[in-house]
């Protein structure tokens, strides 16, 4: 899998966005840090939050048009993303994307250097 899927929580309305250039899959730890009387620190993990950076040469700019009608829509989506065990997906919170120059490419327009930013919304131990 070369391509990330983004859908609604209802998974009625999809969006498959172009050969992905870079995808960094990785983890935010989740816990609580309590400073104990003695002055000792104690760690209590919960576990770990996926997050996922995906980065694209170009994106169509009517694509990111219709992305961004969706993350308007809801606050959680389903994702589906290449990951270093296969083809991962779940439930992500999308950050609005980031794109530095836009042109035309063949006629189309596009934007490029478009980076997009999403964290699970489950913690996994």
């Amino acid at each position: 899998m070369d391509k990330i899927t983004i859908a609604t929580s209802d998974r009625q309305t999809s969006i498959t966005l172009p050969r992905v250039r870079d995808v960094k899959v990785g983890a935010e730890e989740v816990c609580n840090t309590v400073t104990m009387a003695s002055g000792k620190r104690v760690k209590d993990m919960i576990g770990y939050r996926p997050t996922v950076t995906a980065a694209w040469d170009y994106v169509p700019a009517a694509t990111l048009q219709q992305l961004a009608v969706m993350l308007r829509s809801d606050g959680f989506f389903y994702v589906r993303y290449p990951a270093p065990e296969g083809d991962a997906e779940g439930t992500f919170e999308i950050e609005y994307p980031e794109m530095s120059v836009f042109r035309y490419k063949d006629g189309v327009a596009v934007w490029h250097d478009v980076t997009l930013k999403m964290k699970s919304r489950e913690v996994v131990r």
